[in-house]
């Protein structure tokens, strides 16, 4: 046992350059905490926490050792300390208990569209018919298109506002949680249309900066659909100004069967080619004009354009999480180039992993954050293991050089290779939160980047900036029109690779603690150096294997007593024929990875439900009139309710339950035993 601490230990002290990098792991551990927590924790419980690891450190302060250890527990108490800190800032609005109609005044802000293409916006410093202030923000989308809202504009109309959508099952994800921390208090419809009324107040000085810059992307957007045709203006208007209501709901599936959805929300990518093509056009006209580049750093002229470009590209997309998170990585790398550090490193990563985490720390649990620094902290440590055989195979091993021509070629093999590679690896590092967020595999991701990838890196993306920079002098119609025509290429190129059979494959989802262990052993990996390092491995196995814990539920139902689903007797979840919320139906296929039962099948079915037919073979469930029972046990009331044992389960109460049949015993688990009590869900 002393060996294997004198191992642990020795290798631990000789990599002391990389404890930072563990930093934000710690902290979004703290936060992570926080969020597995089934009800709200007491704010001065944590207080005592912290008092005490100060008086901890204080009283161990010659002991490093132990200060080390407890600098790793104020670190993780720091990163639960800043997400209680935040809730409890957010919770000074409450969210509505229950559906109502409401007449509201109020002024439009972050307007947008839904996925229907129909006007969506946040209304804030609202009042009700007898002027009464209602205190927080609702999120309204209106039944018609013919609306022309602006940021900013103060509007009246009758709305029906309700809660934020929970879970629907236990592992479900919870929509409540999400609005919650963007600071939406409501959500709902208006079927009339918005008129214009009078402000009551000004707007802050905050508020009126974020309007015009709304009024600038929406003209930027007009200007787009003015020019392309639409299912081209619907990708331009994603990648440029954030604006994802234009997309038809045929192509966004085909870019998420084809591995390229990612392509469609403002990250990483479009971010970094930004910056990246700005560099390059400033260094190249730098270059042009000798007196300038022989007077300044053309590299560092050309990272200080990188960022305004990449500050104002994040403004005109609409500054939300995911572009402010590729923003933060962006500018930590281009100021890694201003003070003369290596530019992409783990630490540079670490940084702004960090400095998300503080300011949002809930992006911890939001899959971009996790899909976005997955990918990166993968590539570039496959990068760090890989550079070096990269430059060799480019320059040559020895002293002599290759010649210009084989280095051309070899220069055109290796950025090919580079996409295929780099893509297989980004795959690889996203693929378990795929899993387990969405219960979908691309299946031909690494066909479908390869194909598109040389029209994004060389078509699209430097004329998207060419565009940006040329249209506020409004010569910017050609090079919109070859965006388009590389627009209309990759929507090809998704429609063939989703058109090939198995292309979206869905998978049931990973266990939360197999994440978990995914994760740290990729951190593992991807962090140290050396061959411990390789320790990581078996955590990604174990994660991986748990997959084989997964059982999909024998009976699931939803709070109101309307949908249920059972398992047939091949494995499959089959969705009763009864009354209630599609949206659930379609949830709840995705989750257990099945399809909806063909014409055939569903008349079969509908016999069963009806009592005119059995089938035990297929489904063990026999109907009459009132009642169907499941494997002799349960009772499925058709009038809404689930009875065991002869008493009805309270699926309100519960918010919904699965339930699990073994040797005539049922267990059950309740969504209000997953989710908890906690200020985003306990109206």
């Amino acid at each position: 046992m002393s060996d294997w601490a004198e191992y642990i230990k020795e290798r631990f002290y000789g990599q002391r350059d990389r404890w930072f990098m563990w930093i934000p792991v710690l902290f979004g551990t703290g936060t992570g905490l926080y969020f597995l927590l089934p009800e709200e924790p007491s704010r001065w419980l944590t207080l005592l926490v912290i008092e005490m690891l100060l008086a901890a450190v204080y009283i161990n302060r010659f002991h490093p050792e132990r200060l080390l250890c407890l600098a790793t527990l104020a670190i993780i108490a720091a990163g639960f300390a800043n997400i209680q800190l935040r809730t409890i800032y957010l919770n000074k609005n409450e969210i509505i208990p229950y559906d109502r109609k409401l007449y509201l005044t109020g002024r439009v802000a972050d307007l947008g569209t839904n996925y229907r293409g129909n006007p969506r916006f946040v209304l804030e410093d609202m009042s009700d018919f007898d002027d009464q202030k209602i205190p927080g923000r609702y999120r309204v989308s209106l039944t018609s298109k013919n609306n022309s809202l602006k940021n900013g504009d103060c509007i009246e109309l009758v709305a029906t506002v309700m809660p934020p959508m929970k879970a629907n099952l236990p592992g479900g994800f919870e929509q409540d949680r999400r609005v919650y921390y963007e600071g939406i208090n409501a959500t709902g419809y208006a079927a009339s249309r918005a008129l214009p009324a009078e402000c009551k107040t000004e707007a802050p000085l905050m508020a009126k900066a974020g309007e015009k810059i709304s009024v600038l992307r929406q003209s930027i957007v007009k200007r787009i659909e003015k020019i392309l045709p639409r299912d081209e203006a619907g990708i331009v208007a994603a990648i440029v100004a954030g604006e994802r209501g234009l997309i038809s709901r045929k192509i966004t599936e085909n870019y998420r069967d084809s591995g390229l959805a990612h392509f469609l929300s403002i990250s990483g990518l479009h971010m970094s080619m930004i910056a990246g093509l700005m560099f390059f056009l400033v260094r190249l006209t730098m270059a042009l004009i000798p007196p300038l580049a022989l007077r300044y750093d053309s590299k560092k002229a050309a990272a200080v354009f990188a960022i305004l470009m990449s500050f104002v590209y994040l403004l005109i997309s609409g500054a939300e999480i995911p572009s402010q998170r590729a923003f933060i990585m962006t500018f930590i790398v281009l100021l890694g180039v201003l003070f003369d550090r290596q530019a992409i490193s783990i630490r540079m990563i670490s940084w702004a992993a960090l400095i998300v985490l503080v300011i949002s720390p809930e992006a911890i649990i939001s899959p971009s954050f996790q899909m976005s620094f997955a990918a990166v902290v993968v590539l570039i440590a496959f990068y760090e293991r890989f550079a070096g055989t990269l430059h060799r195979f480019l320059n040559g091993s020895g002293q002599r050089q290759p010649s210009l021509p084989l280095k051309i070629i070899k220069i055109i093999f290796a950025y090919v290779a580079g996409i295929l590679i780099s893509d297989l690896v980004a795959s690889l590092a996203t693929l378990p939160y795929s899993v387990y967020h969405f219960n979908r595999i691309a299946v031909y991701t690494t066909l479908g980047n390869l194909l598109a990838g040389p029209v994004i890196g060389l078509v699209i993306m430097p004329f998207v900036l060419l565009s940006l920079l040329l249209m506020p002098l409004h010569l910017d119609v050609w090079s919109l029109k070859i965006v388009g025509y590389g627009i209309g290429i990759v929507n090809d190129i998704t429609a063939f690779t989703a058109g090939l059979p198995g292309a979206g494959y869905q998978v049931l989802s990973l266990p939360l603690w197999g994440l978990v262990l995914i994760t740290l052993g990729g951190l593992w990996l991807c962090i140290w150096t050396g061959r411990w390092r390789l320790w990581g491995w078996l955590g990604i196995l174990v994660g991986i294997l748990s997959l084989l814990t997964v059982r999909v539920p024998d009976v699931m139902a939803d709070k109101y007593g309307e949908v249920f689903a059972v398992k047939d007797n091949r494995g499959e979840l089959v969705i009763l024929p009864s009354r209630g919320n599609s949206f659930v139906k379609k949830i709840w296929l995705e989750k257990a990875a099945d399809k909806k039962l063909d014409a055939k099948e569903q008349r079969k079915l509908k016999r069963i439900y009806d009592g005119r037919e059995t089938d035990k073979e297929w489904l063990d469930l026999a109907c009459d009139e009132r009642y169907c029972v499941y494997k002799g046990v349960l009772f499925i009331n058709k009038f809404g309710g689930i009875e065991i044992d002869g008493k009805d389960f309270d699926l309100y109460g519960a918010e919904g339950a699965v339930f699990f049949v073994r040797n005539n015993k049922v267990e059950v688990r309740t969504v209000r035993d997953y989710i908890g009590r906690r200020p985003w869900n306990s109206f």
